[in-house]
C-alpha cells in the first residue's frame, strides 16, 4: 500500500468527480500553484496510483431501456466455463463471487426490457446453472470519491453530495445521439482524458465538433468523464456487494440513500426491483473494514435484511461505461 498525502487524495477525488477538469482549477481549491498539482498527477501515474481515465454514462438517455443485475449459482468447478461463455454476449459483464450461493454476479444493458428474457433463457439453455436471481435497476448514486484515500477516523456528518446535480427525467427522452456522438463516447471510454484533436483526427471531424459535442453530452447529463485509479495501490483487497431489504417500501428513499452515501467506501448505491431494496458497492482493505462497512449500513433506519458477497478487486477503477448518478 501506498501512502497518500493529503493533497494526493484531493487530486484524486476532484478528478474522479470531474475527469477532464482543468489543472488550474484544482489548483486554485488546493491553494497551490498549478505546477504542483501537475509534479503530484504525474508521481501518481508513474507510481501507478491512477492508472487511465474513462466516461460513466446515463444509459437512458443513450438509448438503452433497462439495466439489470443478474445472480448465478453455479457448481464451483463450472464457474470459469460459465464466466468465459458469458463474457461472448454482447452487453454483459460478469464476474466471480465468493461467500455468495450465487457465485457469479452479471450486469447487463438492456436496449428493451423484452431482451432480458431472451438473455436468460440463453444462459439456462447453454449453462449448467442451479437458479438466476434478477433485479431490474431503476436509479443509482455513483460515487467513486467516497474512497477513504486518508483513512479518516474522524466522524463524517455531511452527506458526501454526488459531483453534479443529475439532469431531471423529463429532458431523458428528448435527447437525441448519432453516431458521431458514439465514436466520440467510445474513445473516451478508452481514455477519458484524450485530446479532442485526437479524437477528431480519428473519426475524421473538426476539434471544434468534438468539443461542442463533447459538452453537449456532459452538460446534458448523458456523459461523465473520471480517472481511473488501481485500488490494491490504496490498499483496498476486495469489492463488496451487499443487497439491503428495510421492513416496508421506503418513502424516505432519497434520504436513507444520502445517509448510506456518507458511510466511507461505499461507491454505488443502486435501487432496484426485487426482494432487496438496494444494492450497494463498497471497497474494504480488510476483514474490519468488512465489518465497519454492515454495521454501519445496519444502523440505517428499516434495515431488515443485508446479504454480503466479495469478488477480486480490478486493477483500474471506475470500470469503463459504469451507469452515471442518475439521483
Amino acid at each position: 500500500m501506498l501512502k497518500i498525502r493529503e493533497i494526493d487524495a484531493k487530486i484524486i477525488k476532484e478528478l474522479l468527480c470531474s475527469g477532464r477538469k482543468n489543472f488550474s482549477e484544482i489548483a486554485k481549491d488546493c491553494e497551490v500553484t498549478k505546477n504542483k498539482i501537475w509534479k503530484h498527477y504525474k508521481e501518481m501515474k508513474k507510481k501507478r496510483i491512477i492508472t487511465g481515465s474513462t466516461v460513466q454514462m446515463n444509459f437512458a438517455m443513450l438509448g438503452y431501456e433497462a439495466l439489470a443485475t443478474l445472480l448465478l449459482s453455479v457448481e464451483a468447478q463450472r464457474i470459469n466455463q460459465v464466466v468465459e461463455y458469458i463474457k461472448k454476449i454482447p452487453e454483459i459483464r460478469a464476474y466471480r463471487q465468493y461467500n455468495s450461493i450465487y457465485n457469479i454476479r452479471a450486469v447487463t444493458t438492456l436496449k428493451k426490457l423484452s431482451e432480458l428474457d431472451h438473455v436468460k433463457e440463453a444462459i439456462r439453455r447453454h449453462l449448467p446453472t442451479n437458479n438466476v436471481r434478477t433485479y431490474i435497476w431503476t436509479d443509482v448514486r455513483n460515487i467513486p470519491e467516497n474512497l477513504d484515500l486518508m483513512q479518516e477516523k474522524q466522524k463524517r456528518d455531511t452527506t458526501n453530495e454526488i459531483c453534479e446535480t443529475p439532469i431531471p427525467r423529463s429532458n431523458w427522452a428528448n435527447f437525441k445521439t448519432d453516431t458521431i456522438d458514439w465514436q466520440i463516447v467510445d474513445n473516451l471510454a478508452l481514455d477519458g482524458r484524450k485530446s479532442f484533436s485526437e479524437i477528431a483526427k480519428k473519426i475524421g471531424t473538426s476539434t471544434d465538433t468534438v468539443a461542442k459535442r463533447f459538452r453537449r453530452l456532459a452538460s446534458s447529463g448523458a456523459l461523465k468523464v473520471s480517472i481511473q485509479v488501481d485500488p490494491n495501490a490504496l490498499g483496498y483487497k476486495s469489492i463488496l456487494d451487499l443487497n439491503v431489504a428495510f421492513a416496508a417500501p421506503a418513502e424516505n428513499t432519497l434520504e436513507i440513500v444520502n445517509s448510506l452515501a456518507r458511510i466511507p467506501d461505499i461507491i454505488i448505491i443502486t435501487k432496484t426491483t426485487g426482494e432487496y431494496d438496494l444494492q450497494l458497492t463498497a471497497m474494504a482493505r480488510d476483514v474490519d473494514d468488512i465489518f465497519r462497512i454492515q454495521d454501519e449500513i445496519a444502523k440505517t433506519g428499516g434495515v431488515t435484511r443485508i446479504e454480503t458477497s466479495a469478488r477480486r478487486i480490478p486493477k483500474k477503477w471506475p470500470t469503463p461505461r459504469q451507469y452515471i448518478s442518475t439521483f
